[in-house]
């Protein structure tokens, strides 16, 4: 990869995090238009943003922020008050953005359906606004006195800067010492660099982070009268800058990397031949490791490759098994030398303590996905006609970084269902049942248990288990002799297709929704929670581990080998009574725990392993809850309940459902663990 493809890869990084920012900006906006500084940040965004698209060719991107820049400029520089249309424009142009990058990545020719119209709204407001303005002006002043801007500047004329700039330069090079360069920089951008992201301004900043002195010198000799004026070009013909920096002539030739050739001039000035006083040097080197140290400080982040990071993550996992290898052998535990036990104590310690740092450097915010959760209600609320007030609870929880991208979706169709399905359907319903004309929906993420949930509640209808149970009769879902918990109830309405929705809307009313809520859900090794009450709302809770790479679990020995039951899907584990276990003829074995049959599974039987077969009394069962309900799989004994880092299997093992990966102990033997949703069909196929 070129240069010039490294620094594009890094644009369009940078630009869809700007994007995103503006889509969560807007609403935080619309919901408070006279906070200013927020609109300043707004602005801030698109100018960065417009500037990077025409200097990388996305002409078509580069014109539709120009005008939209144009117009939050505006707004900006005379704090008038917003109307409720133009937000709703602006609102609007921000997708237009998003569809807009989508086109320029993929290289599509045609432009979003919505971008001329967007675009026009965009001209005819600035248009009105800067009539507007110009007319309210025209009778307190006029234009005669501002002919000349180079005069209202009190700018000197060229001789007068040359000696200026030469003055500028014998003074860099009396504080000029040893690491030190005096260089004079000549600028001599085109007129179109406003529109290409460049300006004068940029590069002065950007030097000054660099350098010890730094002066610089306009010729407005080009500036145009006031009534020829045109904000978009440049008419500054030449900027002349002297800086000291410790920067190499290279170093400093990369800040103008993006520039045309004809367009800047760098000129390295010979330090005088002077003898120079020690005092003077020691000085400007203090000074110097100062700026660099002001520099590093300022970086306060870093990106890097999550795929460095992932190989790290390993590393990590693999020095932690080699650690706790080393601190169950059997040979060195026969050691009886204390400082040898106090250094594996130690490098256990250290271990740890790496681990978690390394974890957390995995961890991010919920707040991103939670902010944008605001645009969909937003957009949500408008369509429904419903008034929501969203609720966040939890925003600064953290979770695993390779998650955060694949709850979005979910998370979506969740709030649309609670908007469209859960809220009472207008204002009225929601009176008549006492409750205030505004709907709310509250997200809320929290730590339970090792785990992180995040939930998802509302004030409304509730769920009618009897309308879920006969929708579900109706489908052949369930045969209706079933009995079924509120859970269980609760659940059937994930089921592919199902849905009580009277009508279909481009909302929901499918049957899809949920359902691809499930599937995602299940596939971050997460779970649904449905809790709901007639009446007064539903809460849909996810509850997820905290990373993806680590799995809680509990271990199993069975014939001899350890098995992991994830943890989330452990109900509970007991030694049964002979009383409450039954085999029923061709049914195979079940085992009665509190009023409900569960059918028993021997993981010998699964594996095919060599065994004593054993009574399941005489075992430990251990209920987990699966998609099709709960299973009772019969294990030798319990080893106890452990964090392990997931393995991997290779394409052979892969092919079995029944495994969903590895894990390597502390003692050096591997153990699988189970997928017990894909258990739960083999134990209707042995129990036929």
């Amino acid at each position: 990869m070129t240069k010039q493809e490294q620094v594009k890869a890094i644009f369009i990084e940078e630009a869809g995090e700007i994007i995103e920012k503006l889509d969560i900006d807007i609403i935080r906006f619309e919901e408070n238009c006279s906070d200013f500084s927020l609109l300043n940040e707004i602005f801030r965004g698109v100018h960065t943003l417009k500037g990077n698209a025409n200097a990388f060719g996305f002409i078509r991107l580069g014109e539709f922020v120009h005008h939209f820049e144009d117009v939050l400029d505006y707004y900006r520089s005379t704090q008038e008050s917003i109307e409720e249309h133009n937000l709703e424009l602006f609102v609007g142009s921000v997708d237009v953005i998003k569809e807009v990058m989508n086109c320029e990545l993929d290289a599509i020719p045609t432009l979003p359906q919505s971008y001329d119209g967007c675009l026009e709204k965009i001209k005819n407001l600035i248009s009105v606004k800067k009539n507007k303005a110009s007319s309210a002006q025209e009778p307190q002043e006029s234009t005669a006195g501002l002919k000349d801007l180079a005069l209202e500047f009190g700018l000197s004329c060229l001789e007068q800067q040359q000696n200026s700039i030469q003055r500028a330069i014998k003074d860099a090079q009396s504080k000029q010492s040893e690491g030190l360069s005096v260089y004079k920089v000549d600028l001599t951008l085109d007129t179109d660099c406003y529109k290409r992201g460049f300006d004068y301004l940029l590069f002065l900043n950007m030097l000054a982070q660099k350098a010890l002195l730094l002066e610089s010198f306009f010729n407005m000799e080009g500036i145009v009268e006031i009534d020829s004026f045109k904000s978009g070009e440049n008419y500054i013909g030449k900027v002349s800058i002297v800086v000291l920096t410790s920067l190499s002539k290279s170093e400093a030739d990369e800040f103008f990397e993006f520039l045309f050739d004809y367009e800047y001039e760098i000129n390295l000035i010979e330090p005088p031949v002077l003898e120079v006083l020690k005092p003077s040097v020691e000085t400007a080197k203090a000074v110097t490791q100062n700026i660099v140290s002001n520099s590093m400080s300022s970086k306060s982040t870093i990106r890097i490759d999550t795929f460095k990071l992932d190989e790290l993550f390993d590393s990590v996992g693999e020095l932690v098994i080699a650690q706790n290898f080393i601190a169950q052998n059997d040979k060195i535990r026969s050691i009886e030398d204390e400082s040898i036990n106090r250094t594996i104590e130690t490098l256990s310690k250290i271990t740890k303590r790496i681990q978690d740092r390394v974890m957390s450097l995995r961890m991010v915010a919920i707040k991103d996905t939670f902010d944008k959760m605001k645009r969909v209600v937003r957009d949500t609320s408008k369509k429904t006609l419903k008034e929501v007030n969203l609720i966040v609870q939890g925003e600064d929880t953290e979770i695993d970084k390779t998650m955060i991208d694949s709850l979005s979706d979910p998370l979506i169709h969740i709030i649309r269902n609670a908007i469209d399905h859960g809220l009472e359907a207008d204002a009225s319903e929601r009176i008549k049942a006492g409750k205030s004309t505004e709907g709310s929906v509250t997200l809320k993420a929290f730590h339970k248990s090792g785990n992180i949930v995040i939930s998802v509640s509302d004030d409304g209808r509730g769920i009618n288990k009897e309308r879920v149970l006969a929708k579900a009769i109706e489908r052949g879902v369930i045969s209706g002799d079933e009995n079924l918990s509120d859970s269980q109830i609760f659940a059937l309405i994930m089921q592919p297709g199902f849905s009580t929705a009277q009508s279909i809307s481009d909302l929901s009313g499918r049957g899809v929704g949920l359902d691809v809520v499930k599937t995602s859900i299940e596939k971050l090794r997460g779970k649904i929670e449905i809790d709901s009450k007639e009446g007064e709302g539903t809460t849909l809770s996810m509850v997820l581990p905290l990373t993806l790479a680590i799995i809680d679990g509990m271990l199993v020995r069975t014939a001899g080998e350890i098995y992991i039951i994830p943890t989330l899907s452990v109900v509970e584990s007991f030694r049964p009574e002979k009383e409450i276990v039954h085999v029923f003829k061709e049914k195979g074995e079940f085992v009665s725990l509190r009023g409900q049959y569960i059918p028993v599974m021997r993981l010998s039987d699964v594996f095919n392993l060599n065994a004593k077969r054993i009574e399941p009394w005489e075992g430990i069962l251990v209920c987990v809850e699966t998609e099709g309900g709960r299973i009772a799989i019969l294990v030798d004994e319990l080893v106890g309940r452990q964090q392990v880092v997931i393995k991997t299997l290779g394409k052979t093992l892969a092919m079995l459902k029944e495994i969903s990966g590895g894990a390597i102990l502390g003692n050096g033997d591997i153990a699988l663990i189970l997928n017990v949703d894909e258990l739960r069909p083999l134990v209707e196929a042995s129990h036929v």
